[in-house]
């Protein structure tokens, strides 16, 4: 990859969640569902779901930006998912590119993480030559 990545994740620590229900609830796709268990390359997580969105560019807030059109129209089903389920969220920022990125987090992604109480993980991995 070769660009700036921006993953939704929402998970739980309880296994009797349904996420397929969930991801069905809040209308956001595409999404990845893993399950307790599963080992993915960020570490071990129990019912995650991932909504994935890779953006061919060096600023992050362009990449962020499209994340933000897909959450946006359904906030309230998910921020009434991670109340009602007691579910974490994180966005996770995954730089990969052969130059300097400009990172910036807008006013509107800064909020909307809040809104969420997500964490935000950078990811970075610059090739210099």
């Amino acid at each position: 990859m070769n660009g700036i990545m921006v993953e939704f994740i929402l998970w739980s620590d309880n296994p009797k969640i349904n996420m397929h229900e969930i991801g069905d609830s809040i209308n956001l796709y595409p999404l990845k569902i893993r399950s307790i268990g599963d080992v993915i390359y960020y570490g071990e997580f129990k019912n995650l779901k991932r909504v994935v969105d890779t953006s061919n560019t060096i600023d992050v807030e362009d990449a962020t930006k499209n994340m933000l059109d897909k959450i946006t129209p359904n906030l309230p089903k998910i921020i009434n998912a991670v109340n009602s389920y007691n579910l974490n969220a994180k966005f996770c920022i995954v730089i990969s590119l052969d130059e300097k990125p400009a990172i910036f987090l807008s006013r509107e992604m800064i909020k909307l993480a809040a809104e969420l109480s997500a964490e935000i993980d950078f990811d970075i991995y610059i090739d210099y030559e």
